[in-house]
């Protein structure tokens, strides 16, 4: 299981999608260092490339969305390859990429390009979540600026 390596983005909840927001930019911190992992291990000898399950985590939040406009309560639930802890974090279950597998194994350079677009993926995907979390503080302090949230990657 990978270790959610926090970032101090937990003091800037203040509600329930300032979480959902956070949840966000700390999983697609996670995202990257498992991407990343992937590109510098392709010419270790026994290198197995993994991936994390963005659908699944998709999933969770969707209906932590869902709750939340039903019942303006936030439910964050425990998934396939989601797991929330006691203290606020939550960790993720990687599995084998059997695709990038493939392609490390017959065609490098096709699989650093899936990497690298995987990446170019998750970091639009960051700096979107980190630009809204910046916009919503800024609203709830009737601060209105023109710097936007550096990418928290």
């Amino acid at each position: 299981m990978i270790n959610n390596r926090q970032t101090e983005l937990s003091s800037l909840v203040r509600d329930n999608i300032d979480e959902i927001l956070v949840r966000i930019i700390q999983f697609t911190n996670i995202h990257h260092n498992l991407i990343s992992e992937n590109i510098r291990g392709c010419r270790t000898a026994g290198f197995i490339p993994m991936c994390i399950d963005v659908e699944d985590f998709a999933k969770v939040i969707s209906v932590a969305l869902t709750e939340h406009q039903k019942t303006k309560r936030l439910a964050l639930c425990d998934s396939r390859t989601v797991t929330f802890l006691q203290d606020g974090e939550f960790a993720l279950e990687p599995q084998v990429d059997f695709e990038a597998a493939d392609l490390m194994c017959t065609d490098l350079q096709t699989y650093m390009e899936l990497q690298k677009s995987r990446l170019r993926e998750n970091i639009a995907n960051n700096k979107a979540a980190c630009t809204l979390l910046y916009h919503k503080i800024n609203e709830m302090n009737n601060q209105v600026t023109d710097n936007p949230v550096e990418n928290q990657i």
